[in-house]
């Protein structure tokens, strides 16, 4: 895309929103336990756009009101608007905030879905072109950034009754978690037109699998009160969520999730942000990590016994045999075709907007790989930002391995992977996250 060059390296903004809340009853995702398709709209969804450019550097963020997506439906998506739009593939970033009251956005669960998808997948498509394309609609950018804290969130940990009995999760008072809310604000300089990106870690899961309302769970009413006070557009970004719960969760009332967002908007618009007067330079950079599998040798024969080893495990499912039965047909569809890998692929990106970094990775992260990329870099405002380009896995620690926990242990099932993955995952990972955030900084 031919677009005029900005003057004095000026940043330029514009942003919008779309609608995607579905119009029929639909498979809702995040729980293997509920029952029925999706009732009530308790807050509709969207999906938001954002554009940043600098001459001809563009980046295009999206975060959709979804709990997540399969990366095939991402990929259709990124080509579509890298198509209409002649920006690259590796400038768009497609997230979801991860509520658990959203569509399953996987083809061929159930005709609705279906319908749903392909709507949702031309909304957001039109709505990043109209974004990107419209040159009046561009500002710009003044950018204002800070810090603050919300209490809303807490450590979960497995429960496994020794008796019997389903396992569950309890909030975990003395487990680590990160309270921070990182904020970077962009508006012109009329203070008319704006956007507040806030980041926070946290499960959206304040209903739970008994709950049949279409929801964007408690960030949609943050969102809410921090448009009410500042104007503009809000954009929640989810942080190293995979371990971290709301303290109120798994209720069946929405004036619950309400209450919980309220808080975390509060905390929002009573923070104070201070103006970055430097020079602020936009720069980008892809990588693909790659983390083993615990097992390196993937037969039938091995999928079958371990099939009759997780059996006897102790879980949170109604449905655990199922999943297995599931689990072994899968894998060995897979074996069949050859697509058996030895490691899993996470993408990640880094993005420098001056003195602010943003982190964004595929999968669930854990919160202390969060803590610990703050920590690394401490000359900068670090937003860590999980659930970008699709479906991925848990990112657990490696105390998780040990400890034998559900993310670690037991959602490889019904992720669809082969193994668990290695528990040096924590090595490698922070190795490589950091080495890019490095590089990305150190480059001129």
């Amino acid at each position: 895309m031919n677009n005029p060059i900005s003057q004095n390296n000026m940043i330029e903004f514009n942003y919008n929103l779309t609608d995607i809340t579905p119009e029929e009853q639909v498979l809702l995702w995040g729980y293997a336990n509920r029952r029925g398709l999706s009732g009530e709209v308790h807050r509709r969804l969207t999906s938001r756009c954002i554009v940043l450019r600098q001459e001809d550097e563009i980046t295009c963020l999206i975060v959709n009101d979804f709990m997540d997506a399969d990366p095939i439906v991402i990929q259709s998506i990124t080509e579509q608007i890298s198509k209409k739009s002649q920006i690259s593939k590796d400038s768009i970033l497609i997230t979801s905030i991860h509520t658990h009251s959203a569509p399953e956005i996987e083809f061929g669960k159930l005709e609705s879905n279906d319908r749903y998808i392909k709507m949702a997948v031309q909304r957001i498509t039109e709505n990043a072109c109209r974004v990107i394309t419209d040159p009046s609609g561009f500002r710009r950018a003044v950018m204002r950034y800070g810090r603050t804290s919300c209490d809303i969130n807490i450590a979960r940990r497995d429960i496994k009754p020794g008796g019997g009995g389903l396992a569950y999760r309890i909030g975990d008072p003395d487990g680590l978690r990160d309270e921070e809310v990182g904020i970077l604000e962009i508006s012109d300089k009329a203070n008319i037109r704006k956007i507040t990106l806030f980041n926070y870690a946290c499960h959206p899961v304040t209903l739970g699998y008994e709950s049949l309302f279409v929801s964007t769970d408690y960030p949609g009413k943050a969102r809410e009160i921090i448009e009410q006070a500042h104007g503009g557009m809000a954009v929640f970004l989810n942080g190293a969520a995979g371990d971290l719960n709301p303290r109120e969760v798994n209720h069946a009332d929405p004036s619950v999730t309400d209450r919980v967002g309220k808080r975390l908007g509060m905390a929002v618009i009573s923070a104070g942000l201070r103006e970055y007067r430097g020079e602020i330079i936009q720069k980008t950079k892809t990588k693909i990590l790659r983390v083993p599998f615990r097992d390196q040798h993937i037969t039938k024969e091995h999928i079958a016994n371990e099939v009759k080893r997780k059996a006897k495990d102790i879980t949170e499912f109604f449905t655990w045999r199922e999943m297995l039965e599931r689990w072994e047909r899968k894998i060995s569809e897979m074996i069949d075709r050859n697509e058996v890998e030895t490691s899993f692929p996470f993408k990640i990106n880094v993005w420098q907007l001056g003195k602010v970094i943003i982190f964004f990775t595929q999968g669930e992260l854990f919160v202390k790989y969060q803590i610990g990329l703050k920590d690394r870099f401490p000359g900068y405002q670090v937003l860590c930002v999980s659930y970008v380009h699709g479906v991925g896995a848990y990112i657990p620690t490696a105390g998780a391995f040990r400890e034998k926990c559900y993310e670690a242990d037991q959602a490889y099932i019904y992720e669809l992977l082969p193994s668990p993955l290695s528990d040096q995952i924590e090595k490698i990972y922070l190795e490589q996250a950091t080495a890019l955030i490095d590089e990305l900084i150190r480059e001129k």
